[in-house]
């Protein structure tokens, strides 16, 4: 049975993403023009069920999408974009999701050969992997081992079910079921990837869980973050990571034609952690 979220909860991450964009005093206002519109469209009565009693439909279920060209190869479901505010968690670190995009293919096949490490001795760990759709493209490569790392229950279901669709593949691909925040990372070489899967707070704590793992049991890591400008800074104040470059990856025009947002290219930001500060 599909997941249907309440509407104060809803509401409650419409508004902790507005105060992440826009700031407390914003998102107090947004919201604030929102009710007053409601007010005076439906009157109380109405303004009430909609806050309050009637979920609205969510994108999956009001839009039907043409299956990407990587779906039609692969047999798979990774489509998107998709709320996070639709789907089930084991945690209130879903508030602080920023929802689901696949991800695009030829930049990231593009991002994965330009990197300059023997990747057969490196785990590639999608943090925040969704349907799964990076590790699928990562599995390409020769990583030694593959992890998703997905709060929600139902996206994870889907990576599973994408996963088995590709049995040469399956075996070196492993979903886990937990939030980032708390996911213990298995030893050896890693190289973690970030396709923005959080809003600041979460990644913040997601970011000091690394860290807090890796001071006392130091092995080489990269981390390849798929970049907002928004969260730039984040990524800034920790010291432990280290710039090692910023591309830019034009798409195929097979990919740009499918982007949900009409873009035409994507920055991948590499860090090395570097604990020796």
């Amino acid at each position: 049975m599909k997941y249907r979220p309440i509407v104060p909860y809803i509401l409650l991450r419409q508004f902790v993403r507005s105060v992440s964009v826009d700031g407390l005093l914003g998102a107090i206002g947004g919201s604030c023009r929102h009710v007053f519109r409601s007010l005076g469209k439906y009157g109380f009565k109405g303004a009430f069920k909609v806050f309050f009693r009637k979920a609205p439909a969510s994108p999956q279920d009001s839009t039907t999408e043409q299956p990407h060209p990587f779906d039609l190869l692969h047999g798979t479901d990774t489509g998107g974009p998709m709320s996070g505010a639709y789907y089930s968690a084991i945690s209130l670190s879903s508030i602080y999701t920023t929802g689901y995009v696949g991800a695009t293919p030829s930049a990231l096949t593009q991002a994965l050969s330009a990197l300059l490490l023997r990747q057969e001795d490196f785990t590639f760990v999608d943090v925040g992997c969704g349907k799964g759709r990076a590790l699928l493209i990562a599995a390409r490569f020769p990583f030694r081992h593959l992890v998703g790392v997905e709060l929600s229950s139902e996206l994870c279901d889907t990576a599973r079910a994408n996963v088995a669709a590709n049995p040469d593949l399956a075996s070196r691909i492993t979903i886990l079921n937990e939030d980032a925040t708390r996911v213990v990372y298995p030893e050896g070489p890693l190289l973690l990837f970030l396709a923005n899967p959080f809003l600041a707070p979460i990644l913040r704590r997601a970011l000091q869980n690394i860290e807090r793992q890796l001071r006392p049991s130091p092995r080489p890591t990269w981390l390849l973050y798929e970049m907002n400008p928004h969260y730039e800074d984040v990524l800034d104040s920790f010291p432990f990571l280290k710039e090692i470059s910023d591309t830019t990856y034009p798409f195929s025009e097979e990919d740009a034609a499918f982007d949900p947002m009409s873009r035409t290219e994507e920055s991948f930001t590499l860090y090395f952690v570097d604990l020796s500060g």
